[in-house]
């Protein structure tokens, strides 16, 4: 990647960036020929920040991607390209905080896992898989509310064309009858509300809690539920400094109501609701040096059992110590 900034026009804040990705996966197995796969993707993008007065502010952004296929197993080679765009308004009101309201059209490409993998026996590939677009709105403010601490707030909705999830297909290429595919299954709506607080105790720590309440609808087809995101999500986090060498953290992860695709006993329409959780994490850090870090500590600490896709648990209590130094 590449960024150019420049503030030579008055009251103008401009960016300029081009990215370049190269993705490859190769696919060996001794009983079959070794499959390469290559995806190609460039990006050009300008945005720019103009300071308008009175305490207005006005970003607008637009980009340009092309993903070439350069390398597929068996299929043919093809490419594909997108415009995307984003408009901010932001309003400064003094003690008060910030408002701000955006709009954006954003187009998410399908990877190679989506489009090619066969997921250990489990899937079918799916090389006609289209891009996703999607329309995002969202109106907000962000301010202090109280000595040292910080609070946004945001409401949101995304109408999204050609929405990308993975569907079960009558077939017996993965061992059974059905397999899973990933499919544009049509028109979706995404909305809710985000909430994050952040409060900073001097020179001694900070905590930070974050919250979405998300509501997904299939506008095309409402009897095949939206999957792969929680109906709820809290993630909260605490740092303090117990002197200048060392500090301790902690990490509160939970959720509710993700649903997945699941065709064995108990499944509801060929979905299954998993259950909620929430695990804990902690470490210790020691710093002798600034650019020398040693810390224990461990994940999961109330060894919950959970699972984000039907049959495949997440890890228990697990512990670690790394070392890192920075140079």
């Amino acid at each position: 990647s590449m960024e150019l900034a420049t503030q030579a026009f008055a009251n103008h804040d401009l960016h300029v960036a081009v990215h370049y990705k190269d993705d490859r996966h190769r696919d060996s197995n001794p009983k079959s020929p070794t499959k390469d796969y290559r995806d190609v993707t460039t990006s050009l993008a300008v945005e720019d920040s103009i300071t308008l007065g009175n305490g207005y502010n006005l970003r607008v952004g637009a980009s340009h991607e092309q993903r070439d296929a350069k390398e597929v197993y068996f299929w043919p080679t093809g490419k594909t390209s997108a415009n995307n765009a984003l408009i901010e308004l932001q309003r400064d009101v003094g003690e008060h905080g910030q408002l701000f309201a955006s709009l954006s059209h954003k187009t998410r490409f399908p990877t190679i896992k989506d489009r090619y993998s066969a997921r250990m026996g489990s899937a079918l590939p799916n090389p006609d898989l289209k891009s996703e677009t999607a329309h995002h709105i969202e109106l907000g403010w962000r301010g202090p509310v109280w000595t040292g601490a910080q609070l946004e707030a945001s409401l949101f909705q995304s109408r999204i064309d050609d929405l990308i999830q993975d569907a079960i297909v009558p077939s017996n290429q993965c061992g059974s009858t059905v397999c899973n595919q990933a499919q544009n299954i049509g028109k979706a709506r995404n909305r809710g509300i985000e909430l994050s607080l952040q409060q900073h105790f001097a020179k001694h720590g900070e905590m930070g809690v974050a919250y979405t309440w998300l509501d997904r609808d299939n506008l095309g087809n409402p009897a095949i539920l939206l999957t792969n995101s929680p109906r709820q999500r809290l993630f909260a986090h605490a740092q303090w400094a117990l002197s200048s060498q060392w500090k301790a953290l902690a990490t509160l992860e939970a959720e509710q109501g993700r649903i997945v695709t699941y065709n064995g006993p108990g499944n509801q329409g060929g979905f299954l609701h998993l259950g909620g959780y929430a695990n804990l994490g902690a470490k210790l850090v020691w710093s002798p040096l600034d650019s020398l870090d040693v810390e224990v500590g461990g994940r999961n600490l109330g060894n919950k059992w959970y699972e984000l896709a039907e049959g495949y648990p997440m890890p228990g209590r697990t512990w670690f110590a790394n070392v890192s130094y920075r140079f």
